[in-house]
């Protein structure tokens, strides 16, 4: 009871892959048909026009329900907002992602770096302050 090939593919098929790829012209596709002939200048990154460090105080940390608090707040205004958890030394996250904040693993005491660039930055910090 040998029924090895309908548990293997064959290399045949594989060889037959190849050549129909290659007929239809996809091996013969450049990177160079993919790149921007003229690329768009890179913008130097924004200068957070106001920033805060905040020590947070929940007794269980920046868990999902108020990480959502935060996200909500922050989702309301135009600036960029980022954080970074100064006690674990993390890179900073975009406060509008649930999922990039929970990477901060922020717990009670840590001391968390808000930035915040745009026309309503100052507001966006306010804001956010008041959840810590």
């Amino acid at each position: 009871m040998e029924n090895q090939s309908s548990q293997t593919c064959p290399r045949e098929g594989r060889v037959e892959d190849k050549e129909q790829h290659r007929e239809s012209g996809m091996s013969n596709i450049s990177h160079s048909s993919f790149l921007d002939e003229n690329p768009a200048q890179v913008e130097p990154p924004l200068q957070p026009s106001k920033s805060v460090v905040v020590t947070v105080s929940d007794p269980r940390g920046l868990h999902l329900r108020s990480g959502r608090d935060v996200v909500r707040i922050a989702s309301r205004f135009q600036a960029r907002i980022t954080a970074a958890n100064l006690s674990r030394n993390t890179n900073a996250v975009d406060l509008k992602s649930i999922l990039q904040l929970m990477q901060l693993q922020a717990r009670q005491g840590h001391s968390l770096h808000l930035a915040a660039s745009g026309p309503d930055a100052d507001a966006a910090i306010e804001a956010l302050c008041s959840l810590f």
